[in-house]
């Protein structure tokens, strides 16, 4: 096996220990999704199964793995910068950018599976229908959306490595993040003012997406604006995250404050 490929499943294996042996990560794969589910179903308990499904069903399970997203970004950072090897790590033999992906990559997964208990919950518990007219298009644009998310948080991760603050920043994106993207509603209803942050954001057209997909009548023309909004976001993103690693390794390599507390 390449051994690329091989670090970055150890890194996704180990980190997925890691972070499930945290309390505080338990209670947001575990815990949490069962609150959004349950707040989410008594906003929209009485509307069309379809809607349910679109904004109870979708919007808490996106809730749970932004939770999740925004853990991997900031909470991990700031950590390996606390105990003193963010340095280490930055040197390994191992790039750094392969060991944050698979940290990316490993609580993705926590969150895909926050996302599945949150689906099961509402499911037995409120009798929600799931009905999926396209799986197909549905698989296909969730396969993108985790890798647009992905692209999404490994630039924030690099930004946060920037910064003193990651922790306070983490806190602060968490909960707007719900509201600007629309996991709950939909972003028409937000003021003037809001929307233009709401559209350079990927995780708006991500969940658009899928709700697009999800639809009963959905085609092609119909998934194509968030489609095509969320590739060239991805882009942009990707260009982005490059950026801030070429910053992060001048201030780890060139500055030496990489580990700066």
């Amino acid at each position: 096996m390449n051994p690329t490929i091989r670090a970055l499943l150890h890194t996704i294996k180990v980190h997925m220990g890691l972070s499930i042996a945290r309390p505080m990560f338990q209670f947001i794969i575990w815990i949490s999704p069962l609150f959004l589910a349950t707040i989410s179903f008594f906003i929209y308990g009485s509307e069309s199964p379809e809607k349910i499904f679109q904004y109870v069903v979708l919007g808490s399970g996106f809730m749970a793995l932004w939770s999740s997203i925004v853990y991997s970004s900031a909470s991990d950072v700031n950590r390996e910068r606390y105990y003193g090897t963010l340095e280490i790590i930055f040197v390994s033999p191992t790039s750094f950018s392969i060991i944050l992906v698979g940290k990316i990559i490993g609580n993705t997964l926590w969150g895909l599976l926050s996302m599945i208990i949150s689906f099961i919950y509402l499911v037995l518990i409120f009798r929600v229908e799931v009905s999926i007219v396209h799986p197909l298009f549905f698989i296909g644009s969730l396969i993108f959306v985790f890798f647009a998310l992905s692209v999404f948080s490994f630039f924030l991760s690099l930004a946060f490595t920037l910064s003193r603050q990651a922790e306070a920043l983490m806190n602060f994106i968490e909960y707007p993040i719900y509201l600007i993207c629309g996991f709950m509603f939909p972003v028409a209803i937000l003021p003037i003012w809001v929307k233009p942050i709401s559209y350079i954001l990927p995780p708006t057209w991500a969940i658009e997406l899928l709700r697009e997909v999800t639809m009963e009548n959905a085609t092609f023309s119909l998934i194509g604006k968030p489609l095509i909004v969320l590739l060239f976001l991805t882009i942009i993103y990707v260009v982005l995250g490059v950026f801030c690693y070429k910053a992060v390794e001048k201030k780890a390599r060139i500055l030496g404050k990489l580990g700066v507390y």
